[in-house]
């Protein structure tokens, strides 16, 4: 997916809907252990439509500790079967490694 194809599935899917925009990998592509959480999302005080932090709501059952998630390696693989995940799944498909790595690249 490109930059410009993420920038308008985040536009069609409204201001909240940060996902696109959240830095999911390093500088290689690989997937990171960990994500930072916005916290002003939940004051509702985030108003960056383009905010690279985690969006999550209190109360959804993903474990928050010093104000980071782990990602879920299963899901992120499309094999999480737990039914309640205190790990952080990522609400959107990711593109290969290099072409995360590019995209990071360029945000960056």
């Amino acid at each position: 997916m490109t930059l410009d194809a993420l920038l308008h599935e985040c536009v069609d899917s409204g201001a909240q809907n940060n996902a696109p925009f959240v830095i999911y990998t390093d500088e290689d592509g690989q997937l990171l252990d960990t994500l930072p959480v916005c916290q002003d999302f939940n004051r509702g005080l985030c108003n960056r439509p383009a905010c690279k932090f985690v969006h999550l709501q209190e109360g959804e059952g993903v474990e928050v500790v010093d104000n980071r998630v782990a990602v879920c390696r299963d899901a992120a693989k499309g094999q999480c079967s737990r039914s309640a995940c205190k790990y952080y799944h990522i609400p959107v498909a990711l593109p290969p490694a290099p072409v995360m790595a590019a995209l990071s690249s360029y945000r960056h």
